[in-house]
């Protein structure tokens, strides 16, 4: 094998609760995660020199992709030649960057035949919610992403709406630490929320359009996203055609894996 081409799903916190702060500064989590059919595209072919194009543009060094290929040449002197196609969107809380991260490691792990256990610390060094990207599906995540334990969980339909960037990861994070959280008020409950929006009122008016077709509406990640829980495919479906304009809408169902392969 010369080439793999595979589609990465985006990634839901359903439930997202901060434990505690590590003395290297990484906090500990608590996740309750699932995939869902929104994608990126990843397409690697064995190379002499490692390269990654996004939508066909080639990317810095700082790229999440570029740093597993990093990785995986520093660990296993193996290389690729990367080309991702955006499907999920950017700072959304949705693992757009380690989708591509986690796409990398597979792709590695078809062409070079390098078992999955053996990329799971490079992966987690790319970033806490690359690991869990890999496998994918329903699963329970904790400490800074290095414990996922795959959870069966019920096919859900969602509307994932993005109205406003938000602030960057680490800035919320920070804030995070000066203004902690609100109480736990519902199974979605997401400890970053209070955060995210003290940094960027308007990603709640994305939750705004949402509590008009749902009362079951959370952020996921560390947003700007919100997600929308509804009984029916058609019943997301009406909504999605409904809330006007966003960033980002889309229906979306749950999936039992993280990657797919397309060829």
């Amino acid at each position: 094998m010369e080439t793999v081409k595979v589609k990465v799903y985006a990634k839901i916190n359903l439930y997202l609760d901060v434990t505690g702060v590590r003395a290297d500064g990484y906090h500990e989590l608590d996740m309750l995660n699932v995939s869902a059919n929104i994608f990126d595209t990843v397409r690697a072919c064995k190379s002499d020199k490692n390269l990654v194009f996004m939508d066909g543009r080639q990317v810095a060094q700082d790229n999440t992709a570029y740093k597993s290929l990093a990785l995986l040449e520093k660990n296993f002197n193996v290389k690729m030649k990367i080309e991702i196609q955006k499907g999920i969107p950017f700072s959304a809380g949705m693992g757009g960057s380690s989708a591509d991260a986690s796409g990398v490691f597979y792709c590695a792990h078809k062409l070079y035949g390098i078992p999955i256990e053996n990329l799971l610390p490079l992966a987690l060094k790319v970033g806490c919610d690359v690991p869990y990207m890999i496998y994918g599906g329903g699963a329970i995540v904790r400490g800074a992403g290095e414990i996922v334990i795959p959870k069966t969980m019920p096919q859900m339909f969602l509307v994932v709406c993005q109205q406003e960037y938000g602030a960057s990861t680490k800035d919320i994070y920070r804030q995070y630490d000066k203004i902690g959280a609100d109480g736990k008020n519902s199974e979605h409950f997401n400890a970053l929320e209070k955060a995210a929006i003290s940094l960027n009122p308007k990603i709640a008016l994305a939750k705004e359009k949402l509590l008009e077709f749902t009362d079951e509406v959370f952020m996921t990640g560390s947003g700007s996203a919100y997600v929308g829980v509804f009984d029916s495919l058609e019943e997301a479906k009406k909504c999605e055609e409904s809330i006007g304009d966003c960033i980002f809408k889309s229906t979306a169902i749950t999936t039992l894996r993280g990657i797919e392969i397309l060829q």
